[in-house]
């Protein structure tokens, strides 16, 4: 029983940073596990494995369905991210809210769209959490991978330091020649969507997929409405921000492996269609997405590899 959890949970007995976590592991069995390397600690919630990380720089939650990142709190802040409370925890489900894995296409699938899920398959999988330490200055790694048929190793790594998340998501080891995107799609927090400005996207082309998109002003853009933009190209070194008054908050995006970005809102008419949209949220949340888009026609041949990283760091305004 205990050999199946572990491999469940992605541990091996040669896990130098989890033998502790391991060894507490056999202590004892409950119906909500949980047990802790340092700071991090793994339970069960909503039926799935979640990763936490506690330390006096902040807190990171982080489901192993989908290596799903549910939150992420810099101490004495604000969550970063929404994460709708309707949101629907099941296999199949994509969660709404927090950072959804677009992967290994974003969209629908370039050749068989009626047979695959929208927006790939890495956040309706289980992955496994490979990895995870802290430091004693309160830094933390938590590293996942995702291993499927016919698809190329996923990895995904996240540390999280004072007042700042670093993300990366690296494609591994592609098994055929294969059309690829990708997209980091993170929910952000905000005070009202409607009442921020969005800076670093000024002068780059954009197409609007919004049918009933409001006018919106730009330069910065103060988003209105529905919206639902690709950005593309945007140089991944232009660095792209949030910059909320109300809450006197600096949202800061850097990227690289990126040259597209998603800022997308459904509105509140299109959030009331949307179910798993908490009623009456949102305004609460406005999604600005490192990816690369089917547009950049990006191919991966045989054997090849991709690593798309974002860095979000928190300012006072």
């Amino acid at each position: 029983m205990i050999n199946r959890l572990e491999s469940f949970l992605g541990f091996s007995s040669s896990s130098k940073c989890v033998c502790s976590a391991v060894s507490d592991l056999r202590i004892a069995l409950r119906r909500e596990l949980v047990y802790n390397v340092g700071m991090i600690t793994t339970e069960t919630r909503h039926g799935f494995p979640v990763q936490r990380v506690e330390t006096q720089l902040g807190t990171l939650e982080v489901s192993q369905y989908g290596a799903h990142v549910l939150g992420w709190t810099p101490s004495g802040g604000r969550p970063v991210f929404y994460m709708s409370g309707a949101a629907v925890y099941a296999e199949g489900k994509a969660l709404r809210g927090g950072i959804p894995i677009c992967w290994p296409w974003f969209g629908k699938h370039p050749t068989e769209p009626k047979s695959n899920p929208s927006h790939g398959l890495a956040r309706i999988s289980m992955w496994q959490f490979e990895h995870g330490e802290e430091s004693a200055e309160g830094e933390a790694k938590l590293k996942y991978a995702l291993r499927l048929p016919e698809q190329p190793v996923a990895e995904y790594e996240l540390h999280m330091r004072r007042d700042t998340l670093e993300i990366v998501l690296r494609t591994l080891q592609a098994p055929a020649d294969m059309a690829f995107s990708a997209a980091l799609h993170s929910y952000f927090a905000v005070s009202d969507y409607e009442h921020v400005n969005v800076t670093g996207l000024e002068n780059a082309p954009f197409t609007e997929y919004a049918d009933d998109a409001a006018p919106h002003s730009e330069a910065p853009l103060i988003p209105a409405g529905h919206i639902d933009r690709i950005y593309y190209p945007v140089p991944a070194e232009r660095e792209i921000s949030i910059e909320d008054e109300t809450w006197g908050r600096l949202l800061c995006i850097s990227r690289s492996g990126s040259r597209s970005c998603v800022v997308w809102n459904p509105g509140e008419k299109g959030a009331a269609g949307i179910a798993d949209v908490e009623p009456g949220t949102s305004h609460s949340f406005l999604a600005v997405e490192a990816a690369v888009v089917p547009d950049e026609r990006l191919s991966l041949h045989v054997g090849e590899s991709h690593e798309m990283r974002m860095v979000l760091s928190v300012h006072a305004l």
